[in-house]
């Protein structure tokens, strides 16, 4: 996957053809399309499809490699064998696999612990919890925004701007500086929820040609309400008091209350928690060739970007690439995490199974995959992207899968 300015493509001046051209070049850019870093040629040599990702020649294989994810330059490459093909990977660039259902989370234990990390950079954290008692503080990160993914459990999202319930593969987005708790239900087997903070705020990203309605209306997100009449424990502590524990540049404060500090009457403007329903999600489709990983963008936050591929028909035209071609992404760290179904099902990978495929790595389909395309994708896949480097911490390493970049490869 990688980043665009907008769903829909950039609208820009048409690229300008010349009458005569070099040997093998096809056509000219001459910057007639307002960007300075456009190669001056399109070139094509030896057995080629004019159609990428379509009419492959017989005994080949397509490499996508391209710049920005699927949005700057690029070439397609026919090889005589998979560029997924390895034998074995060699230092830090190797795909790297986890179960994010298997991570022990501290808060799962303590319920004065947040969330276990297992990913960062500069720009985003991402962390797995696991908890099952109501938060006794209200949290205030003022590092940036908070977004979760709920795998499994649901509960309630106790904020400044009301309650908010929450249940299996939903999005819950706080902007920066929000006091937030959040409250399982109890009695449920497992909560398991990903925590990603970003530095940048998260947003929506332009949809452009494609209107206001895909791939949801906005009219679909709930905020919380301080009518919600949902009931849920007080977190005033043994001293009477009430807690907000506040994140800044890493370091944690407390503030203490002799009120529990959740007590608006009112609030109005446009900054506020929200809820995104994975199943309100309408996926893009197109019967004749697959669909760029950014066309299924959810979320941007600056040059990071997460997306929601759901359940949705498969390209069918028989002369359609039935999988997505290998691709050499340059510029993207790459998470991918299966989510499961939606609906109890067990197709597919095991819900949270995750891999991290690092830039500059090739990736696609294995041969397994290749020889039995779907006519559906029949779960729900997550897919972070992140301009710089993604590197682990401990609690990773130690559930980690062995000789993932083996399972990655086309031979899996």
């Amino acid at each position: 996957m990688g980043a665009a300015r907008s769903l829909a493509g950039r609208t820009t001046t048409p690229r300008v053809f010349p009458t005569h051209l070099p040997d093998g070049a096809l056509g000219l850019c001459a910057g007639a399309c307002g960007e300075s870093r456009c190669m001056f040629a399109k070139h094509a040599q030896g057995r080629i499809s004019r159609q990428a990702h379509a009419h492959v020649p017989e005994g080949t294989f397509e490499e996508h490699h391209g710049r920005q994810g699927f949005e700057g330059e690029v070439s397609q490459l026919y090889h005589a064998h998979p560029a997924t093909d390895w034998l074995r990977v060699e230092g830090p660039i190797r795909p790297r696999g986890i179960r994010l259902t298997d991570v022990p989370a501290d808060d799962e234990r303590d319920e004065r612990a947040l969330p276990t990390l297992l990913m960062f950079n500069e720009d985003i954290t991402v962390s797995v919890s696991k908890r099952m008692a109501p938060m006794p503080y209200y949290f205030r990160n003022t590092d940036g925004d908070t977004l979760l993914l709920v795998q499994s459990g649901s509960g309630a999202l106790v904020t400044d701007y009301g309650t908010l319930a929450y249940g299996p593969l939903e999005y819950l987005v706080i902007p920066k500086g929000t006091n937030y708790r959040t409250v399982p239900d109890p009695g449920t087997e497992q909560h398991i929820t990903y925590v990603v903070e970003t530095r940048e705020p998260v947003t929506l990203p332009e949809r452009g040609l494609l209107g206001h309605f895909l791939p949801f209306d906005q009219g679909v997100l709930d905020v919380p309400r301080l009518d919600a009449g949902i009931s849920v424990p007080s977190a005033q502590n043994a001293a009477g008091e009430w807690e907000v524990l506040v994140k800044r540049a890493g370091e944690l404060s407390s503030i203490f209350y002799a009120f529990d500090p959740a007590d608006v009457e009112g609030w109005t403007g446009t900054l506020a928690p929200f809820r995104l329903r994975l199943a309100d999600i309408r996926p893009l489709t197109c019967e004749r060739l697959e669909m760029p990983p950014v066309a299924h963008a959810t979320f941007q936050a600056g040059q990071n970007w997460f997306v929601t591929m759901a359940p949705r028909p498969m390209q069918s035209a028989d002369d359609a690439d039935k999988a997505q071609p290998a691709h050499r992404n340059v510029d993207y760290d790459e998470l991918f995490v299966f989510l499961g179904t939606g609906d109890g099902g067990q197709v597919g990978p095991p819900a949270g199974l995750a891999s991290v495929t690092p830039a500059g790595m090739n990736h696609g389909p294995d041969q397994v995959r290749q020889a039995n395309p779907r006519e559906r994708l029949p779960f729900y896949v997550w897919n972070v992207d992140t301009v710089r480097p993604l590197r682990y911490t401990e609690a990773f390493e130690a559930v980690e899968i062995p000789d993932f970049a083996r399972q990655e490869s086309y031979r899996g």
